[in-house]
């Protein structure tokens, strides 16, 4: 029988192409899964700020309400304080309504009889009926129309004192033709109208106007009975429109909160699914680059001691390892395989001193330029800034690369130049300006 010319290996290796191209995708899919975690930060940040603006607007509204209370009880007591002061003053001033009464019930006798009283030639000795007729020009017709007369200045300034004549609403008018003895009359004759008035007035208040005090008394007492209780009936409708108002602003800004939560949780839900995606890609990837090598795995291994192979006339082949390993090597385990040697140089200590004689010169001004522009002083500021940053940023950038990798991280070889090269411009430009 025929048989075959090579038996089928042990382990066969993988397509190295396949297995690029999955590593590649697994790359692409992980790197997309934490481009979209990177927004979660803020949707929390969001999320919150909007959480902390519903609360502030509960406060609020909660605040409104407790004022529209405080504010409907001061206007109640304000209201029911001046109606009790009121209460009070009327009850203290009842006992003199009836004088009160009298007094005005004469007084309106007393108007009325000065207002039948017209004027006329034969009761005004001394006046005609051209100037009464001038007087009721000047709206005095009768005794109540006028209350006295006085002496002053003419109303265009020329000729001396006039007599001017007093009307019942304040104002005074003076007529040509009335003078002092015409207006002595005038008086005269109103003065007895008072008197005759005075002595026919009521003496007393009678049995309809005692009722009618007393009625008007009663009413006055409701009036204000009835504005009390209107206080209070307006100050129980202020909270019942102020609890109202708080209770459609709270259902409201609850159904907001509501919506927004719901909405919260179905984006917190979405983004813990990418979540678990990026942890289930990333528990894929680790074992093929733990196996066949990557760029993490390579940068981990970078500084690793070189195994010696044995020597001998026949070189045993190395077998590369199947596709799926069957103990997967975790790299963020520290162990003693794994665990880089602590070999390579790193940036000394040395470079302190040029780093913060820089520093130092930008900020101290160093050195000093005696009559020396503006322009000249910046420049030499600016450059030693720039120089001491430089420096430092590298100085600190190497270290903590040597510290990461355990590798070999030197300063750029510029550097040196730059030190000694600015050095040199400064002592030029500090020798120039002496």
């Amino acid at each position: 029988m025929h048989q075959n010319s090579a038996a089928p290996s042990a382990h066969t290796p993988p397509d190295r192409a396949a297995l690029r191209a999955e590593r590649r995708r697994l790359r692409e899919a992980i790197r997309a899964k934490r481009s979209l975690l990177k927004g979660r930060s803020a949707f929390e940040k969001v999320d919150e700020r909007r959480k902390f603006k519903a609360a502030v607007a509960r406060d609020r509204a909660n605040r409104a309400h407790q004022d529209a209370l405080a504010r409907a009880d001061r206007d109640k007591q304000q209201k029911q304080q001046s109606v009790a002061a009121q209460l009070r003053a009327f009850d203290s001033d009842q006992q003199n309504s009836e004088a009160r009464e009298l007094q005005l019930l004469r007084r309106q006798f007393i108007d009325a009889a000065l207002r039948r009283a017209h004027l006329s030639v034969k009761e005004l000795n001394g006046l005609g009926a051209g100037l009464i007729n001038d007087l009721a020009a000047r709206g005095i017709r009768t005794a109540a129309d006028f209350t006295g007369v006085s002496r002053g200045p003419a109303p265009n300034g020329k000729g001396g004192d006039v007599i001017w004549i007093h009307l019942s609403g304040g104002r005074k008018v003076h007529v040509n033709g009335i003078g002092e003895h015409r207006a002595k009359a005038l008086v005269e004759w109103r003065k007895s109208y008072v008197t005759r008035a005075e002595e026919r007035a009521p003496k007393r208040i009678g049995l309809a106007d005692r009722r009618r005090i007393e009625e008007l008394a009663k009413q006055r007492r409701a009036e204000l009975k009835a504005e009390e209780t209107a206080a209070e009936a307006a100050a129980n409708e202020t909270r019942s429109e102020a609890r109202a108002t708080l209770d459609e602003t709270l259902a409201r800004l609850a159904k907001a909160a509501r919506d927004a939560d719901r909405k919260a949780a179905a984006k917190r839900a979405q983004y813990d699914v990418l979540a678990e995606e990026l942890a289930r890609l990333e528990a894929e990837l680790d074992p093929l680059d733990a196996a066949y090598g990557g760029l993490r795995f390579r940068r981990r291994t970078h500084n690793r001691t070189v195994r010696t192979e044995p020597s001998s006339a026949t070189t045993v082949p190395r077998q590369r390892p199947s596709f799926t390993p069957s103990r997967p090597v975790r790299l963020d385990k520290k162990s003693p395989e794994t665990e880089p040697q602590a070999t390579g140089k790193r940036p000394g200590l040395l470079w302190l001193i040029p780093i913060v004689f820089y520093f130092g010169s930008a900020l101290t001004g160093t050195p000093v330029l005696v009559g020396a522009p503006m322009w000249a002083v910046a420049f030499l500021r600016v450059g030693h800034l720039v120089a001491a940053s430089y420096l430092f940023g590298h100085w600190i950038r190497r270290r903590r690369q040597w510290k990461e990798q355990r590798a070999t991280s030197l300063m750029p070889a510029i550097s040196i130049h730059i030190v000694w090269v600015w050095l040199i411009v400064a002592v030029v430009i500090g020798t120039h300006y002496e």
